[in-house]
């Protein structure tokens, strides 16, 4: 018998145009092996009729990842740092994986009940916002955490009262972090070099912090369903080192 990879929690149109979609839950029994995160299941966004790197080189990753400055397709013309994900590896086997029917389709409850009691990385690839968010509070309903991050917060109809119990608000700037914060968010902030405001905290899991913890065991990154300060990691994407010198040269 084939070993159980996940679950297939959504089919359907992206939120953000409408293309199709689709979002699979795995890592649910072993979790993931990164060192930063430990050990959370993961959830992938991803086009469901074209290949990932196909999306990513072509924009029509657009889809699953909106308007965010980090999209390849987009930082090649504006110069912003890429998205950090190897797309070509993890995101393209989920997807292959996909297309060979090694994922079980289920309702909710079913995949709410398999999540009990596990940290839930909402979002390992693609922004939650694309997916329905009542599908995210459902399936993670009885989780004993989440940890995810959206860059579409500031989108015409983000529904920011549903989606900070659940999410943190990607920000790239003091000024963006500040926008969410107005708009009722917590804040995951990227700066460039370590760059900690009045009000945000170092993330634990950060090489600036000592790596003194990991994604699973820490907390922060849980939206307004907890209080505490906004979290501030610093850029650690290809090319940060020559963006340092720049700040401090400027």
């Amino acid at each position: 018998m084939a070993k159980f990879l996940g679950f297939i929690a959504y089919e359907g149109p992206s939120e953000i145009d409408g293309k199709p979609i689709v979002v699979i839950v795995n890592k649910i029994d072993d979790g993931s092996k990164n060192g930063k995160t430990g050990a959370i299941v993961q959830s992938f966004i991803i086009r469901s009729d074209i290949g990932p790197v196909e999306a990513l080189n072509t924009g029509a990753d657009e889809s699953i990842c909106g308007d965010c400055e980090h999209r390849p397709f987009l930082a090649k013309k504006t110069g912003k740092v890429p998205c950090y994900v190897q797309v070509a590896k993890s995101v393209l086997s989920v997807f292959n994986a996909y297309k060979r029917g090694r994922y079980t389709k289920a309702d909710p409850a079913t995949i709410a009940r398999a999540l009990a009691g596990k940290i839930v990385r909402i979002g390992t690839y693609g922004d939650p916002f694309a997916a329905p968010v009542r599908m995210w509070t459902s399936i993670t309903r009885y989780a004993d955490g989440r940890r995810g991050y959206t860059h579409q917060w500031d989108r015409l109809g983000f529904d920011a009262a549903a989606w900070a119990p659940i999410v943190m608000a990607s920000a790239d700037s003091i000024d963006q972090a500040a926008k969410a914060n107005l708009l009722g968010m917590r804040v995951f902030r990227v700066s460039v070099g370590v760059d900690v405001q009045t009000g945000e905290a170092m993330c634990p899991a950060s090489a600036e912090a000592g790596k003194r913890s990991t994604c699973a065991k820490c907390t922060l990154c849980s939206g307004t369903s907890i209080q505490a300060r906004d979290i501030v990691i610093a850029d650690h994407a290809s090319g940060h080192a020559r963006r340092v010198i720049a700040i401090a040269t400027a």
